[in-house]
């Protein structure tokens, strides 16, 4: 499951519980760009200097459904990423080129999120899931499905805090359930902290549109294809899941559509081979550390 979608979930959680409701006029842009809206198209692509090179994704979501409890989302992402291993980098001596794994990769998403809010003893309660359909070069891949709930601690219109379980459905996760909890804190106009999904980063906001945020992200490229070899599945899932350490930018450029530009060094965590759904490992990657570069644009109304 996509780091980045536990990202958007949580932090629109978190925007919904909000105390005081505004528009995306009246906001920061730091606010502006957090969490599931009715409508979001965005397009970024990132270059790392090192295995994993260039990357792509195209992601549209558009909310089609929202009643004082329950709103119902559809969604869809397309993504490409180019790897490029040594001959040495896989474990037991496979070789990248052989098993077709090095080159440029494709994966297209599409799903449906669904959020429900409600109070139990008087506590904001926060529930999710989704279902995501994978298609890849080989065609159909897997059906994937994610549910999550927070019991907010504290909610006010400066401070999010919340805890509760995640569970996956039909992953190659080793980890298919475990607590997530998100934290965010607005110290004034001008600054803020922010927790949630694999994101960390303290915000400034030196104008209301623009934002520097210094802080880290946990990022994941991922695509199935098939190796053509006999000891391994007809088709496996690669997974690079990465720790970022980075600086950001956000520009508002007009109403409602943003300009994005990060740097900073991505961070190995884990980089292995696994059937499409299993846990088992069957190849592990090494990867080195290396500087990476993303830009990215947003439409969010």
């Amino acid at each position: 499951m996509n780091i980045r979608i536990l990202i958007l979930v949580t932090s629109c959680f978190c925007i919904a519980l909000q105390a005081t409701a505004q528009t995306q006029a009246d906001v920061n842009v730091s606010e502006g760009g957090y969490g599931l809206v009715k409508t979001n198209l965005n397009m970024s692509y990132d270059h790392g200097f090192g295995a994993i090179q260039d990357g792509f994704s195209a992601r549209a979501s558009y909310e089609f459904f929202r009643n004082k409890k329950f709103t119902v989302t559809a969604n869809a992402r397309y993504s490409s990423c180019e790897v490029s291993f040594g001959e040495s980098d896989l474990s037991n001596g496979y070789n990248p080129y052989e098993i077709n794994l090095n080159g440029t990769h494709l994966m297209s998403q599409v799903g449906i999120t669904s959020t429900f809010k409600t109070k139990i003893l008087n506590r904001p309660i926060m529930a999710m899931s989704m279902i995501n359909g994978e298609w890849s070069e080989g065609g159909f891949a897997r059906v994937s499905g994610i549910a999550m709930g927070l019991i907010m601690l504290r909610a006010n219109k400066n401070t999010q805090f919340g805890i509760g379980p995640l569970v996956m459905v039909n992953t190659c996760s080793k980890l298919p359930a475990f607590l997530v909890f998100m934290y965010r804190h607005r110290f004034n106009d001008k600054w803020q902290i922010n927790l949630y999904g694999g994101m960390f980063g303290i915000d400034y906001n030196p104008t209301k549109n623009d934002l520097i945020s210094i802080g880290a992200d946990i990022d994941v490229k991922a695509f199935y294809f098939k190796p053509h070899i006999s000891a391994f599945p007809e088709k496996c899932r690669f997974t690079s899941t990465s720790f970022r350490p980075m600086i950001k930018y956000r520009r508002r450029l007009i109403q409602d559509l943003y300009f994005d530009f990060e740097s900073g060094v991505s961070i190995k965590m884990a980089c292995r081979v696994n059937g499409v759904s299993s846990s088992t490992e069957l190849i592990n990657c090494k990867q080195n550390t290396f500087p990476f570069l993303q830009a990215g644009i947003s439409f969010s109304l």
